[in-house]
């Protein structure tokens, strides 16, 4: 390998590099961040994700039932429900765009969203 070799490959990695630092920055900006929460299929209410945020706790009556959630420094869960199988009680908290909680029996969904769609957007997140 000479010296001119060298210095090509030098360049070469150094843009790879370049290209990949801003790529990574590109994905991650992705805006202002809130959940969106609906019940039949409406939206009834958006709630802003900042992290640090103190913790507030939001009460959904549906016609088929209840549900409490709770927003803390940038993440969200159902705390408490009245329905008969608890599946989006035991849920994880979300906090990432795409990540949903579903109460099927009370036709509840919570959804995190974004301002901003990059294209590297999942279409649908499951865990």
């Amino acid at each position: 390998m000479v010296k001119g070799d060298k210095i090509v490959l030098g360049v070469i990695i150094g843009i790879s590099l370049l290209l990949f630092y801003l790529t990574g920055h590109a994905i991650k900006d992705e805006g202002r961040r809130y959940v969106s929460v609906q019940i039949s299929g409406q939206e009834v209410k958006r709630i802003d994700l900042v992290p640090g945020q103190k913790k507030e706790t939001f009460h959904f009556k549906t016609k088929l039932g209840e549900n409490d959630l709770i927003v803390e420094d940038g993440k969200v869960w159902v705390k408490e429900s009245n329905c008969r199988d608890q599946i989006c009680v035991h849920m994880a908290p979300i906090y990432q765009v795409g990540e949903t909680i579903i109460c099927l029996p009370h036709e509840f969904l919570v959804e995190v969203k974004a301002d901003k769609k990059s294209p590297d957007d999942l279409d649908l997140l499951v865990r």
